[in-house]
């Protein structure tokens, strides 16, 4: 019994963990250039760049600064995560009817 159920657990995790990879991807994806999202994602990292900028020490090439990178994947988490919602909530909302 308890067997079952742990291994239960262990696939609805991973079933919710692949989900979310999906959606990362996807949220990747919108915000390269060109794409939709790619507006306001240059507009937040550069924002962030801005305010985070003085904590570095050392010269890096342009854009590829630890401060860059951290921004724009917590930007693309945050779109994964917006995405992730959105999809759970069709699904719930596909199997009531």
């Amino acid at each position: 019994m308890f067997r079952e159920k742990v291994t239960l657990q262990t696939a609805k995790f991973v079933r919710k963990k692949a989900g979310f990879f999906v959606c990362f991807i996807l949220a990747f994806m919108a915000s390269r250039y060109g794409m939709p999202l790619y507006p306001l994602t240059a507009w937040l990292v550069e924002h962030s760049y801005q305010i985070f900028n003085r904590y570095q020490d050392d010269v890096y090439e342009a854009g590829t600064d630890p401060v860059t990178f951290f921004s724009l994947m917590t930007v693309i988490a945050f779109y994964a995560l917006a995405m992730y919602w959105l999809v759970k909530m069709a699904v719930k909302k596909g199997k009531r009817r």
